[in-house]
């Protein structure tokens, strides 16, 4: 299994309980050459701004559970999966952010 690609973004900055909250989207993609497969596992996140967090991860209800997406590509084809599958991710992870009006 070769380690593919990793990605990470910061999807929107909220206010909750009184402080700035990053909210997250990974991507952790490996290609198996053997299998001509590539899998793209999918995670979200939520993680304090301020120092006193330390960017420690806090669950969130309203956050999609992991995902893994898996498909038979040529290996010049995994990279570009993996980014579309992770720009679909980010937009669902954004659609799923409260926002308070």
């Amino acid at each position: 299994m070769e380690k593919g690609i990793n990605i990470s973004e910061i999807v929107e900055s909220i206010r909750e309980g009184g402080g700035e909250v990053e909210v997250c989207a990974t991507a952790d993609a490996e290609y198996d050459s053997a299998q001509q497969r590539v899998s793209v596992a999918l995670d979200s996140f939520a993680r304090r701004v301020a120092t006193s967090g330390n960017g420690q991860h806090m669950p969130r209800p309203w956050l999609p559970p992991a995902e893994r997406v898996t498909e038979h590509l040529p290996r010049s084809e995994a990279t570009t999966f993996a980014k579309d599958v992770f720009r679909s991710w980010v937009r669902k992870v954004r659609a799923a952010i409260p926002h308070v009006s």
